[in-house]
């Protein structure tokens, strides 16, 4: 989890006020004369009340907030009338929208719960594969939100290391290891963009639908698409349900990603 930090214009320690020249200064002779500062035991400044959350909780918070309604629903503002506290409070947790982007990325990448890898890198990537793919069914934010810049917190790097041990029985070097990973998550969240794109289309017209399949039927006749009207005729129709072509899929793009890599070593 990113290093937390003061809010904006607070410095990370209370620095104790100047005097000038030759005079004490007023705050100073305050605390001289506490009986704590006597004996030795100087009493820290506090600055405002204690926090009333922790991070995880304002995480968990926007979390909840962009389930229900999409990432852009995301405010500090949201997020602190969630938590039943002021907006300018949250700013001890989180400087800006952005730190707290990762934070939800972070908490979330935790779900995957993952375990120590099998020695069986194929059944290893369906399952890594697989967790990813329910994460983000139910996060379906995460999609938008995920970046390179992310930054390495425990779940984050529990997630890496898992796919580096998955991969290592291929011989794979770690550097190709990394950015075989790296395409199997494009892979997967392409998928499901695809997946969430087609379950929240209208249902088409069948009269529409009919059309547009007697146009194509018109353009492949034409015969200046051989090499489609023939994979056409060839394969099967694609799956109304992309869910079920993932596995099939997944050991395609592990194929072509592992295989030629292992040879070329």
């Amino acid at each position: 989890m990113p290093t937390e930090s003061p809010a904006p214009g607070v410095p990370a320690e209370p620095s104790a006020p100047r005097a000038a020249a030759g005079k004490v200064a007023p705050r100073a002779a305050a605390r001289k004369a506490t009986p704590g500062a006597a004996a030795g035991r100087a009493t820290p400044r506090r600055r405002g009340p204690q926090p009333r959350h922790t991070r995880q909780e304002v995480a968990r918070a926007a979390v909840a907030i962009a389930d229900a309604e999409g990432l852009d629903a995301v405010t500090i503002r949201a997020v602190a009338g969630r938590l039943g506290t002021g907006v300018m409070s949250l700013y001890s947790y989180v400087p800006d929208k952005q730190t707290l982007v990762y934070d939800m990325v972070e908490e979330v990448s935790g779900e995957l719960d993952l375990p120590a890898p099998s020695g069986g890198w194929r059944a290893d990537m369906h399952l890594l594969a697989d967790r990813q793919r329910a994460v983000l069914l139910r996060h379906p934010w995460l999609i938008e939100a995920t970046t390179h810049l992310q930054p390495l917190g425990p779940a984050v790097l529990a997630v890496l290391e898992f796919a580096l041990g998955a991969l290592e029985p291929t011989g794979l070097d770690g550097g190709a290891r990394l950015e075989t990973f790296a395409l199997v998550n494009g892979f997967v969240t392409g998928l499901v963009r695809a997946e969430l794109s087609r379950a929240a289309a209208a249902v088409p017209d069948p009269a529409q639908a009919a059309a547009q399949a007697a146009r194509l039927q018109e353009l492949l006749a034409t015969g200046r698409y051989p090499r489609f009207a023939a994979a056409l005729a060839q394969g099967d129709p694609p799956a109304a349900d992309l869910s079920a072509q993932f596995d099939r899929l997944l050991d395609r793009i592990l194929d072509g990603l592992v295989y030629p890599a292992s040879s070329a070593t």
